[in-house]
Formats: structure tokens, C-alpha cells, sequence
């Protein structure tokens, strides 16, 4: 069976490969889209009807984020990590110079994102735990909540007292990418370190979400395996997520690989228009969920996809430790990205698409 969904994979593709074009215009016609209409709008049948699923999965966005666009920016804590990933670039058989930020360092790093007018941060790191500690990470926060609103993580797994402790310590968004939901392709690709326990990673968001983080992100790494396969496993693992842990908001993301140091290929690469198809049939399957896009990908793409799909987007990015207040160090990048603007340009840009750039997230109110 796929991963949360009671289909096996055969089933799930002969189910792709028999979709129609009537059937697809039939989903589209549909007030809500359910599951069944999920299969039929990422089937190989749904893409010549893109401008039919922009148009239905633009007014959803609008009903629920009006023609607001969140931004945010990631700040690169360690470029360290302990396991053997073929595909990523923080490797632990990567030669290329690394670097692990100190407090003071994250802090400066910090302030010149919050010079930008950005309110919302997320901090990345590759599996570091020596280093790049709880509680190193605890205290980190609680610093950073002293300036933003807003602070997310995107980490390694950790146990539920473990992301408990930086919950509390006021860090309240949690990103973890499965990767793959292959199982076995998941073995093949991760060759050592404990990034090989693919059921620890897997429960993961649970863990978080029964930590008490608000928002848990979730996706794979597309281009590692077929990403229709890939798109129901993380559609059905949100649905489970919705159902079991209501008080977590699910966010996604569609990451593709990007060329990295080395020989790895990308297996099952995705294409500008299927990367497209995948994020509108998840705004009209979860219309209310928020969909990231970051500086992996072109302007261009960004601009169509926060018209239609995407609510929340990173600008003036930098994908290595230090990269803002020290950008001349040359440091190991997690990915090549491709989208280049600054946070003002990425700014002016929506405006011009009719869009308002949101550079705070939420407070809580009350003391709830």
C-alpha cells in the first residue's frame, strides 16, 4: 500500500492512466474536489486543461488569502550533516567547504534579514546534533522571537520532547520533507546516517504536530521519483495529519533537486508545466492549506504560481550559513537557486501583478 492511503502503488497508476479528458473537465466542474478528483486533475489526461485548473485554483486562493503574498527568508544555521544523501548537497561525501554559525553569528545573520522588513524566519539545517543542538536551538529562538513575529524550523527529526522544548521556546512552524515515499528507493538514496530510518522521518510531523507546532510542512523531493505517485502520497499523508492532529495547520512544498557537486542524475525529473499541474491540484484539494515556493525556481514561475497557487514565497534568499552578513565567504550550498531578485524587487513585482507582499505573519492573540 501507498503510504496513508489504502491503495497499492499498480492500482494507484492504472487509476492515473485511465483518466479522460471527460473526466477531468467533470472534477473541474465540481463545487469541491475530492480525493477521486485529486487523481483525476494530477493525471497525465489534466494537462492540456492547465489554463481551466489556473483559473478555478486562482479563485480558491483568492476566497481564502485574497491578494496577499506572505514572505519569508531562510537562514542557513549549518551546513554540517552527519548522513550520506546521493542527491543533496550537504552530503557527508561532499569535499566542499562547510560552515556552522554560533549564536552570534545566526544573530547577524538575523539582523540583516530583519533590515529587509521581514518578519517571518526559518531556520535550516542539515543534521548537525552534536553542534547544532535542542538546546542550542532553543536558546537560538528565543532569541530570535525577541525580534520576529514569526520563527519555523526546518531540521532534522527529533523525538516529541525534543520539538516540544523548541515549541515552547517559541518556534512554531515545522518543515520535514519525506523526500521520497518510496521505501525502497528511500533506502537506495540515503546511505548511511540515521536519515536511513525512513519510518522515524515518516512519523515525524505527528511528532511535531503533537509537540504543538501550529503549522507542520510537508513534500517530497520531486525529480527523485514519479511525482504523481509521489503527489498522492502526500495528499493522503495530509489528509491523515488533518484528521488526527485538527489544531495544525498543513503547509506544502514541491522542491525540485537541483544540480548539486557530483555525478548524481535525477531520476524521474519534473518538468515547468507537471511542477505547475501538481501545485494547482493541491490548492483545489486543500484550498485553505498554504503552499510555499522558494528561489529553486524562476521568477517567471514564481510570478504564475503565487497567481494562482502558491500564498507564500522566500525573497532575497541565501542557502549557506552566513550568506547574509558574510556573502563573499564561499560556503557549501544546500541547491543552485534560480531566483535571484531581492526582497524589494520580489516586492514591486507583486504590486505589479495586483498582489500585496505580507511581511508578518500572525500574532497570537490572548494568550492562546
Amino acid at each position: 500500500m501507498l503510504q496513508y492511503s489504502d491503495i497499492d502503488e499498480k492500482t494507484a497508476r492504472n487509476r492515473l492512466e485511465t483518466v479522460s479528458a471527460d473526466d477531468v473537465r467533470i472534477s473541474l466542474g465540481n463545487d469541491r474536489i475530492s480525493s477521486a478528483d485529486f487523481m483525476n486533475l494530477i493525471s497525465p489526461a489534466a494537462l492540456p486543461f492547465l489554463p481551466q485548473m489556473r483559473e478555478k485554483a486562482a479563485i480558491l486562493k483568492k476566497m481564502c488569502f485574497g491578494k496577499t503574498v506572505r514572505l519569508y527568508m531562510p537562514l542557513y544555521v549549518s551546513s554540517y550533516c552527519i548522513n550520506n544523501c546521493l542527491y543533496c548537497g550537504f552530503r557527508t561525501a561532499s569535499h566542499s567547504e562547510r560552515r556552522r554559525l554560533s549564536q552570534h553569528e545566526v544573530l547577524k545573520d538575523a539582523k540583516v534579514i530583519k533590515s529587509h522588513g521581514i518578519d517571518s524566519l526559518l531556520l535550516v539545517t542539515g543534521e548537525d546534533p552534536e553542534f547544532i543542538s535542542v538546546e542550542f536551538l532553543s536558546r537560538t529562538v528565543r532569541e530570535l522571537k525577541k525580534t520576529f513575529s514569526y520563527v519555523s524550523l526546518e531540521i532534522y527529526p527529533m523525538d516529541v520532547e525534543g520539538y516540544r522544548e523548541l515549541f515552547n521556546a517559541g518556534a512554531h512552524g515545522l518543515t520535514i520533507y519525506q523526500e521520497t515515499y518510496n521505501r525502497k528507493l528511500y533506502r537506495e538514496l540515503h546511505l548511511s546516517g540515521p536519515k536511513r530510518d525512513y519510518d522515524y522521518r515518516l512519523d515525524a510531523p505527528a511528532r511535531a504536530a503533537r509537540a504543538g507546532f501550529y503549522n507542520i510542512g510537508i513534500g517530497a523531493l520531486l525529480g527523485l521519483y514519479d511525482w504523481r505517485i509521489e503527489a498522492v502520497s502526500i495528499a493522503a499523508h495530509a489528509i491523515w495529519l488533518k484528521k488526527h492532529f485538527w489544531k495544525s495547520r498543513i503547509q506544502f512544498s514541491f522542491p525540485r533537486i537541483t544540480p548539486i557537486e557530483g555525478d548524481f542524475k535525477v531520476p524521474s525529473p519534473v518538468s515547468d508545466a507537471e511542477l505547475e499541474q501538481m501545485m494547482l491540484s493541491f490548492r483545489m484539494l486543500f484550498p485553505e492549506g498554504d503552499i510555499l515556493i522558494s528561489t529553486r525556481e524562476k521568477r517567471e514561475f514564481r510570478s504564475r504560481a503565487v497567481l494562482s497557487s502558491a500564498n507564500i514565497m522566500s525573497a532575497g534568499s541565501s542557502v549557506v550559513p552566513g550568506g547574509y552578513s558574510s556573502p563573499e565567504k564561499k560556503v557549501l550550498g544546500q541547491f543552485n537557486r534560480r531566483d535571484t531578485r531581492t526582497v524589494r524587487q520580489v516586492e514591486n513585482d507583486l504590486k505589479k501583478l495586483g498582489l500585496e507582499a505580507v511581511f508578518k505573519d500572525w500574532d497570537r492573540c490572548l494568550g492562546v
